[in-house]
């Protein structure tokens, strides 16, 4: 993989900040960790025990805005799509709206810790969804 996505765009911010914030978004995550975590204080970790801690230190803003992990996995094939993407876990979040979504992650708290995050992944891929009745 030679992209990395670790962080929107100004520009996805921007797009983000005009959907829909009052009703239910789950957020699909991809991530990719680094073999080795990148922390800028030197510090020594692997990619899967610098983003344990980033979830760790995330549940308490998670609950607060209301949201819940709905599913999580270990991807084991790509049947259908790119097969040089290669994913060490996917899960699922829910949010009460688009708006505690906002909340979270612009929680200046919440975005002291991303720095594990930043040390732990070598790409992503972040999905907002609105949920579909069926």
């Amino acid at each position: 993989m030679t992209a990395h996505f670790i962080d929107p765009t100004p520009e996805q911010l921007t797009q983000l900040m005009g959907l829909g914030k009052d009703y239910p978004v789950e957020m699909i995550n991809l991530i990719k960790f680094n073999d080795k975590a990148a922390y800028d204080d030197g510090r020594e970790a692997t990619g899967a025990e610098a983003y344990q801690i980033y979830s760790q230190n995330t549940a308490p803003f998670l609950e607060k805005v209301g949201g819940k992990v709905i599913w999580s996995g270990a991807p084991e094939f790509m049947m259908i799509g790119p097969q040089d993407e290669a994913w060490d876990i996917a899960f699922i979040v829910r949010y009460p709206s688009g708006q505690a979504f906002l909340d979270m992650v612009t929680n200046p708290e919440y975005q002291a810790i991303t720095f594990h995050r930043k040390a732990a992944v070598e790409t992503s891929r972040l999905i907002r969804t609105q949920p579909v009745e069926r």
